[in-house]
This record gives structure tokens, sequence and C-alpha cells, in this order.
């Protein structure tokens, strides 16, 4: 348990520092040009921002002043656009794609930590994704963004219930309908189900806290709308790339069942899934999943 508090606060810091680290490269190298738009659009006053150039000047940078200045305008502006905003389809795609890399990633460090065991964790047949962080951060984001403003306990309880929600839909829907598991939660002292804990509850409270507070008003934001073709025909084509990778990932977990019972293919689809994602592929790219077997109890 300690661990994973560790794991937690290693994750926050991290998250914390590479804002920090970011936010004083803007401003030391980046913010100028964010400062001659503030000034065009009318946000900072152009005299007031040159009287408090005196500290900086010698340095050939802006001061603290001028920084301080940009950041109150930019956080201004970005609520200003947040504010009666929905985020779009558009978005979603990207954070669904961002949230899958990333989870995966985080999720193969905590495994390290926590159990010193390095395996694959990917959860779609072609590319590193974890689809499952990616659906957490979509629900998150569709469920918490009215409410991101609220008291932390009542974003972080929220979160904590949807992600639990989650996992055990996820888990669930996993073994009666492929007959696969791919975790359990059986073996820690503090399970509730086969597929929620609270020590996982909290985690998602607190990736839920972190995700409304410091990531989520920023991502979005950033990621706008697409102003371009080139842009809007990149996100068409990832969203159909995605769909299929589902699509097919479904397909060969339900076949991986159907093989495990003894059922031979149907139909050509079926003889091509045998043929090209057979069971060796399945052992070697779900390495922590189990098809037609149960998981032994988890670690303590």
């Amino acid at each position: 348990m300690l661990r994973i508090v560790l794991l937690i606060v290693l994750v926050f810091l991290l998250a914390r520092g590479a804002m920090w680290m970011l936010r004083r490269l803007r401003d030391a190298y980046g913010s100028a040009s964010v400062a001659r738009r503030l000034i065009v659009e009318g946000r900072i006053d152009a005299t007031a921002f040159a009287d408090a150039a005196r500290e900086g000047a010698r340095r050939g940078r802006m001061s603290l002043e001028q920084r301080r200045m940009v950041r109150e305008a930019r956080l201004e502006r970005r609520r200003e656009y947040l504010d009666g905003y929905t985020p779009s389809l558009y978005q979603y795609l990207i954070i669904f794609l961002v949230a899958s890399v990333l989870g995966l990633v985080l999720e193969t460090i905590y495994t390290f930590l926590a159990f010193g065991i390095v395996e694959s964790r990917v959860g779609l047949v072609w590319g590193p994704f974890s689809p499952l962080y990616g659906l957490g951060a979509v629900l998150l984001t569709m469920c918490l963004w009215e409410v991101r403003d609220r008291p932390w306990w009542q974003v972080f309880l929220m979160s904590a219930a949807l992600g639990g929600t989650l996992e055990q839909c996820a888990g669930w829907g996993l073994e009666h309908f492929a007959d696969a598991q791919s975790w359990t939660y059986l073996g820690l002292p503090d399970h509730i189900t086969q597929w929620i804990a609270w020590r996982f509850l909290f985690m998602w409270g607190v990736i839920g806290l972190v995700w409304c507070r410091l990531i989520m008003p920023e991502l979005i934001y950033r990621i706008g709308e697409p102003t371009t073709r080139k842009q809007a025909m990149v996100a068409t084509f990832l969203a159909i790339f995605m769909v299929l990778d589902i699509a097919m990932t479904l397909a060969c977990f339900w076949r991986a069942g159907q093989r495990h019972q003894g059922d031979p293919p149907d139909n050509g689809f079926e003889v091509y899934i045998d043929t090209h994602f057979d069971d060796a592929f399945m052992a070697r790219t779900f390495e922590n999943m189990r098809i037609g077997e149960d998981l032994p109890p988890a670690p303590r």
C-alpha cells in the first residue's frame, strides 16, 4: 500500500513539475509573442506592460511582473473561452488517443514498481493503446466538465465512482462476452469485487482531481477545433482507424473464446482471424490476459 501511495505522489509531483517547467520555459523564452498578441487583443495595457519591463531589462527578457501579467491575461482568455463551452467530438477523439497511450505508460510503470513485472499491457491488436484509460478520460471529461469548479472532495468522489463503475463494467463484460480476464483484485485485502478495490478507487479519485484541475481545461483549450482541411482529414482517419482497431480486437477476443470452447470457424472472416490472430498472437500481445481460465489472485 505504501508503494501505491508513493506512486500516486510521484505521478502528481511529476505532473506539477512538468507543468512548472513548461510554464517557466514559456515565460522566459516564449511569452514575448504571447504578450504581443494579448496587447493587440487589449487584454494587457501596453503602457503598464512597458513600465513593468525595468526589472528584466538588464537580462534581455521579460520581468517577473510582465510574466505575471501575461499569465493572468492568458488565464482570463482561457476562462472566457471555456465558460459555456462544450467539448466537441474532435476534442474527445484527441483526448481518447492521448489518454490511451499515457494510461498504458503509467500502468506499465505501476506494475513494475508495485510488482516487479514488465509485460505488454496493450488493450488493442494494433497500436500502443489501452482503451480503458482513453474511455476513462472521455467519461471524466463528459461527466465532470460542468462540475469541474466544484469543491475538490466532490470531484474526487465523482471520479472514484466513475472509475470504479468503468472497471466493473469492463471486467464483467470481458469475462462474460469473451471468456477472458485481464485483471483481478481478489487477492487484495481491500477488494470490493473482482474488478474493484478501495485503493484503486482512491487512485481514480486522485486522477480525476488532477485531470479536472490541471489537465482537462488546458488540454481542451489547446486542442481547440480543427482549423484546416488537413486537420479534419487526419482526425477522420484516426477515428476510422480506432473504430476498426476496437472492432477487430473485439472480434479477436470473441473468436479466442470460441476456439477455447472447441468451436470451429463459421465463415471466411473467422478463418482469417484464426490464421492471423491465433492463440500465440493473443498470448504474446495481451500478456496480462487469460482466455478461458481464471487469473491467479493479485499479490498483496
